[in-house]
């Protein structure tokens, strides 16, 4: 009994032992997990669009347009391709409902359920359009959405206005701070419909903002180029309601667009009318608008012209970081160079590419070169630690030449770094032992736990062994 009592002792502290020194184990595992990408000392460099304003002023043989304003916008680029008048505030009518829309579908899920109040249609002027909806009619988000892009129901937008805020004047402050945050400088929204008012204005630019983002939205695609909708029968209207899609790039065939994607037409005396589409071709996609149109059907075929001379004037083309990489060890190597006599040397370099860049496609057919820009980099052999931004151009021939992206250095003292990696060396080298040692240990501790065990498992079965034949059993 005093032996099976020492050997359990023993086996209690050895566990105690191998917990011990098992702690620290995992935060050394912790401390040598480093990345291998070093951090950008000097902050996150943003890429701008090398082209301030319209990419062509002057945009030659471009289809006329007598709309008061016009836009045709390049997405993959973020570049305003041609265009009139396309930051002047004006009345949009009914494409307002687009930013109601695109709220709603951030804010809400699509089978969410409205119930109808009488504040959501009863304002509406008796001209303007409505699906018709009555007090304690219950239709979904989705119902409201169809209502609005097929048949521009302005008390189906009110409906989703005031189901997300509870009155009109709330949700419209939400519509304009939304707005600010799409980037638009120009827009004052008042209604969530397009009610013709003096100060609910917006801009051909900031308008092509909102329907790129609501184009984000498969949703909308989808919905905004349905042909036709059957709406079930309600607990107020027992017919199915059928919605014919009012847009005559989906519902006319004289007017169809085959790379339509989505958007909305509207009208009011005081803003004319109106127009905004996205349009996607060979992996490309604009947006346009025409706004103060003199006419219902020609704004269809004046912005499909306005389509088919940017898709085929135009190329948009995804830079590839990679191309850069040479170019890149090059101007390092260059550097490095001229400061041989120094106790300086480049410690790190980074590149910063725009995405996409739009330019003429005879621009783009005739090639370019690249070139990195130091003319303005005066380095001090005194400091120790120095860092540039330097421009990457990309000239054409000719003669355009855009910055299309930055390389960023660092430039230190060439001792400091060897010695801070020589300290790094150790450290490692120091944590790698710490691990091989707490490992072997680990090991052998575990392998006398075992022998401890099999031992006593043994030692267990010996004294059972022996009490049975020292007291026989008789049967």
């Amino acid at each position: 009994m005093q032996t099976r009592r020492l050997f359990m002792r023993f086996t209690a502290g050895l566990l105690l032992v191998c917990m011990l020194f098992s702690i620290p184990f995992s935060p050394i595992l912790a401390e040598t997990d480093e990345t291998t990408t070093e951090p950008d000392q000097g902050g996150v460099i943003t890429v701008d669009n090398p082209v301030h304003g319209l990419l062509d002023p002057i945009a030659e043989n471009a289809p006329y347009s007598d709309s008061r304003a016009y836009l045709i916008y390049d997405t993959l680029s973020d570049t305003m391709l041609i265009g009139s008048e396309y930051d002047t505030p004006r009345q949009p009518a009914s494409i307002t409902q687009i930013m109601t829309i695109l709220l709603a579908l951030e804010q809400l899920q699509l089978d969410d359920q409205i119930t109808i109040t009488k504040e959501m249609y009863e304002t509406i002027p008796e001209e303007y359009v409505r699906i018709g909806f009555t007090e304690g009619e219950v239709v979904t988000v989705e119902q409201c959405i169809y209502c609005s892009l097929l048949k521009s129901a302005n008390d189906a937008a009110m409906a989703l206005a005031i189901y997300m805020d509870g009155d009109v004047d709330t949700f419209v402050k939400r519509m304009n701070t939304r707005a600010t945050e799409l980037g638009c400088t120009n827009t004052h929204f008042t209604n969530p419909y397009g009610l013709a008012e003096t100060d609910h204005l917006t801009t051909c630019h900031d308008m092509v903002l909102i329907l790129e983002e609501a184009l984000r939205h498969q949703d909308f695609i989808t919905i905004a180029t349905t042909t036709s909708y059957s709406m079930e029968p309600t607990n107020k209207y027992n017919d199915k309601r059928v919605l014919n899609n009012a847009n005559r790039y989906i519902s006319t065939p004289s007017s169809a667009y085959e790379y339509y994607i989505g958007g909305k037409t509207g009208y009011s005396d005081l803003s004319g009318y109106t127009i905004i589409a996205g349009a996607e071709k060979e992996g490309k996609r604009l947006i346009g608008i025409l706004m103060g149109a003199k006419d219902a059907e020609s704004r269809y075929e004046t912005l499909t012209e306005l389509f088919e001379y940017c898709f085929t004037k135009y190329s948009t083309t995804k830079v590839e970081p990679s191309e850069f990489t040479e170019l890149q060890n090059s101007t390092v190597e260059q550097i490095n160079t001229s400061l041989a006599q120094t106790n300086l040397v480049v410690a790190a370099s980074y590149i910063h590419i725009l995405e996409y860049y739009t330019v003429p496609l005879s621009v783009a057919n005739a090639g370019y070169s690249n070139e990195i820009d130091l003319s303005q980099m005066v380095i001090d052999p005194l400091d120790p630690n120095q860092y540039f931004v330097l421009p990457i151009n990309r000239h054409f021939s000719d003669r355009v030449s855009y910055t299309i992206g930055y390389l960023t250095l660092e430039i230190k003292d060439k001792n400091a770094l060897e010695s801070e990696a020589d300290k790094q060396t150790t450290e490692k080298k120091t944590d790698i032992g710490k691990i091989i040692l707490i490992s072997l240990l680990g090991l052998v501790l575990t392998s006398i736990l075992v022998f401890a065990i099999v031992f006593f498992i043994k030692l267990t079965k010996k004294r059972k062994f022996l009490k049975n034949h020292k007291n026989p059993r008789i049967l």
